[in-house]
């Protein structure tokens, strides 16, 4: 990215908006199913342009399916919206930015027709021609760039913004104890008291409720395994939060290397696949099984995806493509 820090290159691109342009309008976008790194980058880079003189719209596609990203948002005030259909005319060619996803991969559409930056940590299958792109595929979590860009600035982020990044990174990196880059512990170490951490520590800790142990009933007694693949497909409208702690809970399991999560009692089918191993990417993994009736990506330790309802498959032949995807992967590792 040259000499100059990336943030520098994003602030000229920002004078250079700002020249061309009436009013100073900038739409931040999350990938379209919205995690707590993906709320807290938004959030975090929103505050960063108000500081700079930018009115920011916060927006994302689908809804929010997790009681502690709802808590999050709630508590932080968080002014984020969903954009179930069309950007009503003012939005519909402002400049966007989108963080914690790319284009390029199937979990991210931008809303606006005029895309000017990508600001992620997944891999990026492709060349975009944009005016800005800062992709650090080593970071942990985007919420790291968002912290590295406001000590890039020389400001420091207010209570809310802090708690919200500091959230971000840790729900990404699970506390730390996972895809850890030395600047992902210099980013926490920055926030941890500029934030709340002991509320971030509550809602981040407490984000199950008593009626989801059905569902790890229910997975413990009704799954499929073959070699090192765990497979359970859930009957019920779960949670995200729900599904993707089920994931890393199998993924306990010393048999285990690789675990899928499907929850098929919702509108869309959603996916949360964990691989312990390096020799097999759960975001290829997720690709291919779901290749030709749904989309997913990821990173290669935690992926996610959605399956289309008229597929009409059943958990066997679901079973059996995810038995496919996990050999496929290993092979062409």
């Amino acid at each position: 990215m040259g000499s100059s820090s990336a943030f520098e290159q994003f602030n000229y691109i920002l004078a250079t908006l700002r020249m061309k342009r009436n009013d100073n309008l900038i739409l931040v976008q999350t990938h379209d199913f919205p995690d707590h790194d993906a709320v807290a980058s938004a959030f975090g880079l929103g505050r960063l342009l108000e500081r700079l003189s930018f009115k920011v719209r916060l927006v994302h596609r689908y809804p929010i399916r997790s009681h502690s990203l709802n808590a999050m948002i709630r508590d932080l005030n968080i002014p984020l919206e969903q954009i179930s259909g069309e950007l009503d005319p003012e939005c519909a060619e402002a400049p966007c930015i989108l963080v914690d996803g790319s284009p390029n991969n199937a979990n991210a559409h931008p809303l606006s027709s005029n895309l000017i930056a990508v600001i992620d940590h997944h891999v990026n299958p492709g060349e975009l021609p944009l005016p800005f792109v800062d992709i650090r595929t080593s970071y942990g979590a985007c919420s790291s760039i968002i912290a590295d860009y406001w000590q890039e600035a020389e400001l420091i982020p207010d209570r809310q913004t802090a708690t919200a990044l500091l959230m971000g990174i840790q729900i990404d990196t699970d506390f730390l104890s996972r895809r850890v880059s030395p600047a992902d512990l210099d980013a926490h170490h920055r926030l941890f008291f500029q934030a709340d951490w002991q509320f971030s520590t509550q809602v981040v800790k407490a984000s199950l409720s008593i009626p989801d142990l059905q569902a790890f009933n229910y997975a413990t007694n009704h799954f499929y395994t073959q070699g090192n693949l765990f497979f359970t497909m859930l009957p019920t409208d779960c949670t995200q939060e729900l599904i993707s702690i089920l994931a890393d809970f199998f993924l306990r399991l010393r048999e285990i290397a690789v675990s899928v999560i499907v929850e098929s009692g919702g509108t869309r089918y959603h996916v949360s696949v964990r691989s312990r191993t390096p020799d097999i990417s759960a975001a290829t993994v997720v690709r291919l099984a779901l290749a030709g009736i749904g989309e997913g990506g990821g990173h290669d330790h935690m992926a996610g995806g959605i399956i289309n309802p008229a597929a009409h498959l059943d958990e066997q032949a679901l079973f059996r493509r995810f038995v496919k995807a996990v050999e496929t992967a290993q092979e062409n590792q």
